[in-house]
């Protein structure tokens, strides 16, 4: 596969919002934030399936948005634009075939510090690129409350992860390992 291809991938898998190396206490999550995060969820599928990537920059968390436009010196508004521009063009072309997140599956967990309660959600997807077949993305999403509202982030590469700790310290020590993607056929 091209090198390109793979940026693209990247940013894609990056952009659509593990488990976690240590287990904390099993934790709770209220069944009103339970419903937050299933509808933001069905939100976000439901964009996925209409093919509105670019919308995917509502799903991740003002705080952490806010340390991505300081890390690269833009206002917080003109990197949504960029970032969901660059997000829909990274995708032209592909096709979603199935998006999923399990929330079944999830495991409630807590930072190691025990300031933050959030969900580990299996998310797999797979699309249709040109000239390259079906691509199988298996990963977590991060869900996790900022500003009283549940935010997704994906969380599968060692950079994703250290902008996570940048906008979130209290996510240092945790371990989340690397999603898995696949070339199906």
């Amino acid at each position: 596969m091209k090198t390109g291809t793979l940026r693209v991938i990247g940013l894609a898998a990056w952009l659509l919002a593990g488990s976690i190396g240590i287990q904390v206490h099993a934790q709770e999550i209220a069944p009103a934030d339970r419903t937050a995060i299933e509808s933001r969820i069905a939100a976000f599928d439901a964009a996925m399936k209409a093919g509105e990537i670019a919308r995917s920059i509502d799903f991740i968390p003002p705080r952490l948005l806010r340390t991505m436009a300081d890390k690269v010196g833009l206002p917080e508004a003109k990197l949504k634009d960029m970032v969901a521009a660059q997000a829909a063009a990274a995708v032209d072309g592909m096709t979603f075939l199935s998006f999923g997140m399990d929330l079944s599956a999830a495991k409630i967990v807590a930072t190691p510090d025990k300031s933050r309660t959030y969900m580990l959600i299996p998310t797999q997807s797979v699309i249709a690129i040109p000239d390259a077949g079906k691509m199988q993305s298996k990963t977590s999403t991060l869900a996790l409350k900022d500003e009283g509202q549940w935010f997704l982030v994906r969380i599968d590469n060692a950079q994703q992860v250290a902008l996570l700790r940048s906008a979130y310290p209290e996510f240092s020590g945790v371990d989340f390992p690397s999603g898995s993607t696949a070339i199906i056929d």
